[in-house]
């Protein structure tokens, strides 16, 4: 009988599968069938295992994403609602559509039911966590509103003015902290501690809002025991807060103090603060100082109020016997001082100068700029205006360093000059003269110094339109350019020949000017150019349009010559004034001039003697007062002259000396021997005295 063969597996059913025997062998007493049961169950068991794993796998992926989305919602509903029900209800309907959404994607029912079941448990995590998000954000939302609502009662008790909402505060406060308890925000301890403060809140915010206002007063408040209910540790940190915006306040103040202490300003200081803020060596040093200014003070207001040639006097009189011998001498040479800056200050700013130390002055500046009615704010300027002057001369001021205007001030009219159009020049300057009236040349003369173009003051001086609207026509640097262009390009002579010749126009005029001047030639002459470049564009401006050189510069010439009256007469004959035909808006009548020049003469020749001259002043003792007038007088009647004054409102009465220098007379009360171009009267100025004007019997209206 044939052997049966008997089968050895030689490899494995599958690579994955390393468990499986590969010798197994089929006894004879088996089937194929029966013999290989044990595989089969083998690998249906790894297959379920193998599918299980997957679907695990694959639910777990979908809960990752799901959830990660979830969270977002969850996150969003916590910072957006302050209320449960409205963030749950967000939260249900977007996580429906987060689960359905990644339930369609599972490959099986399993995976679905897997996820779904896995989902649906962190979905309850969420609404777990919302809730308590949402109920900090309610706590600390009331929690904001509830401090919104303690600064605004804190607020409008202490800095409203709201008298019942003061009275209310503690009671306003109380309310606010009981709902924060009984609302569960604050437990029983905390409750108690806030109800307690309540008088140091107060007390804190009412401090604060005091070292806003004043830290100097509130420091001392605080270093003096006032402000009820402030706990110690508080109080000491408010000094702090205070005493570090008090310090340098103080400092400043002290400074600022002494400063008008010493000017004769008021200035207030918190003494009681020096004391406490800085001690007590501090303020005895302040109260000395104090002493000590107040002593110079007086000797300062007293030099630079003092006539000129009077400080030396005054100075002389100074003295301190504080005990601090070199703080004294320190003092002394301090109000020494004072006599040069007053020499500086008259030279460069005298209306500065009487503004600062005259109180009469600053008290009628202080007056003009408190009224507000304008009729009454004008006539309150006038005598502002007028005092600043009066100030000046009474002082014995020389003219040429009378100023009107603080000379910042000046500077900025010139500029706001300068910046008008053309045609609206003319304009200014009217409402400059109907401003400072009386003042308003010696105005004009100060804005000429601080650049102001000389046509304005031609055009104040002629009051004629034509020569106003051709002298502004060429006061721009452009206009000035085509001119010269002009010249260059279309003619064959040149700018320099034709200002000769209208400086040859205008001899009469320039000798008369140079005259008046001989102390201050150089500003003479830089006057006389400027008045001579300003004709001499006007007539390049008429020759421009074809007019014929010679009648340009005639033309143009004539305003100045035509429209000044030459009269007087020096060592020489020549003219030593002249009379503007124009004056004060006004053309002055030939009968009204006549009248000034034959008054001078006059004045001159019969009343010199009745004027009261101040006499020179002699070092020899044996020379007598009487011989003293009567050289005075001899000198007045041989080698006096008229000339204009320096404001260009009339004559002065001058000697001329030996060295070709001028001696303006005053009388004793020293009134310059003065005629107004205005002035009709028949008085000798200074007195009551009538002048019997001879062939001139008529009063000429001007």
């Amino acid at each position: 009988m044939p052997k049966i063969p008997t089968f050895t597996a030689e490899s494995r059913p599958t690579a994955e599968v390393g468990s499986i025997k590969t010798n197994i062998q089929i006894p004879l007493s088996q089937t194929i069938g029966t013999a290989l049961a044990p595989i089969t169950k083998a690998v249906v068991d790894y297959k379920v295992k193998e599918k299980g794993v997957e679907n695990k796998t694959e639910a777990l992926e979908l809960e990752n994403k799901s959830v990660l989305e979830l969270n977002d919602v969850a996150q969003k509903a916590s910072s957006l609602y302050k209320n449960s029900d409205q963030a749950n209800n967000y939260l249900m309907q977007e996580s429906k559509i987060i689960i359905d959404k990644y339930a369609a994607l599972a490959s099986n029912n399993t995976v679905k039911t897997m996820f779904k079941n896995s989902y649906l448990l962190e979905e309850q995590k969420k609404i777990f966590s919302v809730d308590n998000a949402v109920y900090k954000n309610l706590v600390q939302s009331r929690a904001i509103e509830s401090n919104a609502k303690e600064e605004r009662i804190l607020t409008d008790a202490l800095y409203g003015n709201n008298q019942l909402a003061k009275e209310e505060l503690t009671t306003d406060l109380s309310k606010i902290y009981l709902d924060d308890y009984n609302d569960g925000l604050i437990d029983i301890d905390t409750y108690e501690s806030k109800i307690a403060s309540i008088p140091n809140t107060i007390g804190y915010f009412q401090v604060q809002k005091d070292i806003t206002n004043d830290p100097v007063q509130t420091y001392v408040n605080l270093n003096t025991g006032k402000y009820e209910g402030l706990t110690i540790k508080t109080r000491e940190e408010l000094k702090r807060d205070a005493k570090l915006e008090a310090t340098p306040i103080l400092r400043e103040n002290i400074t600022n103090y002494l400063v008008g202490l010493e000017n004769g300003i008021k200035v207030d200081i918190n003494e009681p603060a020096i004391k406490e803020i800085f001690g007590n060596k501090v303020f005895q040093d302040f109260k000395e100082t104090q002493a000590n200014t107040i002593r110079v003070s007086v000797f300062k207001s007293e030099i630079f109020n003092s006539k000129i040639g009077n400080e030396q006097k005054i100075l002389d009189g100074f003295e301190l016997n504080s005990g601090n011998l070199a703080q004294d001498l320190e003092y002394k040479q301090k109000v020494k001082e004072f006599i040069s800056q007053k020499a500086e200050l008259i030279k460069d700013d005298a209306a500065v100068l009487i503004l600062t130390h005259n109180k009469l002055v600053r008290n009628n500046f202080d007056a003009y700029n408190a009224e507000s009615d304008p009729t009454i704010k004008s006539q309150l300027f006038t005598k502002y205006i007028n005092s600043v002057v009066q100030a000046q001369e009474d002082m014995d001021i020389d003219n040429a360093f009378i100023k009107v205007l603080p000379q910042s001030f000046a500077k900025n009219v010139v500029q706001d000059y300068n910046n008008q159009e053309p045609g609206a020049k003319v304009g200014y300057l009217q409402s400059l003269e109907a401003q400072y009236g009386e003042q308003y040349g010696r105005v004009l003369n100060q804005l000429t110094e601080n650049g102001l173009p000389v046509t304005a003051k031609l055009v104040s001086y002629f009051n004629d339109e034509n020569f106003a609207t051709m002298a502004t026509s060429i006061d721009t640097k452009e206009e000035r350019t085509r001119l010269n262009d002009y010249v260059k390009t279309q003619t064959n002579t040149t700018f320099n020949a034709i200002n000769q010749e209208v400086a040859t126009e205008m001899e009469d005029f320039r000798k008369v000017v140079m005259f008046s001047n001989k102390m201050n030639t150089t500003k003479a002459n830089e006057e006389l150019g400027d008045i001579q470049k300003v004709i001499t564009y006007i007539a390049i401006n008429s020759m421009s349009a074809g007019m014929d050189q010679g009648k340009a510069i005639k033309k143009a010439t004539d305003y100045i010559n035509n429209n000044f009256e030459f009269a007087g007469g020096g060592t020489f004959g020549d003219d030593t004034y002249f009379i503007p035909k124009n004056y004060d808006n006004k053309r002055l009548s030939a009968k009204h001039i006549e009248f000034i020049e034959q008054k001078a003469k006059i004045i001159k020749n019969k009343y010199l003697q009745d004027f009261n001259m101040k006499t020179f002043e002699s070092n020899n003792e044996e020379i007598s007062n009487t011989e003293l007038n009567e050289e005075m007088l001899d000198q007045a009647k041989d080698n006096g002259v008229w000339i204009n004054n320096a404001d260009g409102s009339g004559i002065v009465f001058a000697i001329e000396f030996a060295d070709g220098s001028l001696g303006l007379v005053e009388n004793e009360q020293g009134e310059l021997l003065q005629i107004n171009f205005d002035d009709d009267s028949y008085k000798l100025p200074g007195t009551d005295i009538i002048i019997n004007m001879g062939q001139i019997d008529e009063k000429e209206p001007i």
